[in-house]
């Protein structure tokens, strides 16, 4: 990125050599994203070199050398654009990107193939980048607050939300620049699984409802430790131990991956192949989605989140009466003086458990 901002400072003060550099380490990026517009080479080859010859006139445009790729990137868009409307004698001022996302902060919309390229970009990030992303572009929280809840200052958040969008924009260009060379396209997740695991875990956001309540229940168990779980589960692997039990929906609501792994119905079976009791208590908290193939209404979503805590104790020092306690006080705190009917169930045979679940919209209370 540097190398680059360097050769634009130099084609902005007339060194042509330099824009000529600049053409050869970006035209293969330049040709993927007009090749996914246009879907015909040579069209795309045209589009890409009105492209470059409006983006030499207009270089001195540029504030930001640093953001040329993406300036570049909606130039090619719009030129693509024009190409394909040209019959229509329809053209677009350069500022207008309607279908392709430019991923910066002023992309708006998308069309339905970037928003697969990007889900599958998003998955590559770490779980504290996916965070600062939910915050930021969902959440809508200023760089200030990013920085502030990091301990960092504002400059700093600034340049960390461009890495990650660098990040992204460079998957992406791999994933355009293989859809262009069938031969070396990846074997990947399907669209669908990619779409819903890419969508944002409302948890980490506390102004949203369901941060706002998952910090409600969370209160009535300080001591319980917070565990992380995998969304995919090996469900072939998991029926060699307690998948068949812990298997209570029909098998058609599965989110199938592959042949043998599965989304997350729930937290219940990827948390229990995760922990393991030693002899020792064990206090665990866990919350995010889970999934379900079901058709979509007011009372059911594919992706819902859940929160679940697990207790596993001796027998001699753990009773229904404590779970019974903390349940209550969990409910009280989300919905405080309401009167509670409650059914436990008991899993006897293991020397102490409890267990219980808070699911937030699978089913979709009533708002009153």
């Amino acid at each position: 990125m540097n190398a680059l901002a360097d050769l634009v400072i130099a084609a902005q003060a007339g060194n042509v050599e330099a824009y000529g550099r600049l053409v050869q380490a970006t035209q293969t990026m330049a040709y993927a994203v007009a090749r996914s517009v246009l879907k015909d080479s040579t069209t795309a080859q045209d589009a890409v070199q009105q492209a470059y010859l409006r983006a030499f006139r207009r270089l001195g445009d540029l504030q930001d050398p640093a953001t040329f790729a993406g300036w570049l990137r909606r130039i090619v868009i719009t030129s693509s654009l024009n190409i394909r409307r040209a019959r229509r004698w329809t053209f677009l001022p350069l500022d207008d990107v309607p279908d392709v996302p430019v991923l910066d902060e002023v992309e708006t919309r998308w069309s339905e193939a970037q928003r697969i390229r990007l889900a599958h970009a998003f998955l590559t990030l770490t779980p504290e980048e996916r965070q600062l992303c939910d915050r930021r572009y969902h959440g809508g929280w200023s760089t200030a607050r990013l920085a502030a809840n990091a301990g960092v200052d504002d400059g700093a958040m600034r340049k960390r939300l461009q890495r990650i969008r660098d990040k992204l924009r460079k998957e992406m260009e791999v994933a355009e620049q293989r859809a262009i060379r069938p031969d070396e396209i990846r074997t990947d997740l399907p669209a669908k699984v990619v779409e819903l695991l890419a969508r944002p875990k409302l948890t980490d956001l506390p102004e949203n409802p369901v941060g706002k309540m998952l910090d409600l229940l969370r209160s009535a168990y300080p001591e319980f430790a917070e565990l992380s779980i995998p969304e995919l589960v090996d469900l072939a692997e998991a029926k060699k131990t307690i998948a068949s039990e812990a298997m209570y929906i029909d098998p058609v609501e599965l989110h199938r991956v592959d042949e043998h792994r599965i989304l997350r119905y729930d937290l219940t079976l990827p948390l229990l192949l995760t922990v393991r009791y030693e002899g020792q208590p064990l206090r665990i908290w866990t919350a995010g989605k889970c999934y379900r193939l079901c058709q979509q209404d007011a009372m059911h979503l594919e992706a819902f989140h859940q929160a679940e805590v697990l207790w596993v104790d001796d027998r001699s020092r753990l009773d229904p009466w404590q779970m019974t306690g903390r349940v209550l006080r969990s409910v009280d705190r989300a919905l405080p003086g309401r009167t509670v009917k409650m059914m436990l169930r008991w899993v006897m045979r293991m020397e102490g458990f409890a267990c219980s679940s808070f699911t937030e919209s699978r089913y979709r209370l009533p708002q009153r």
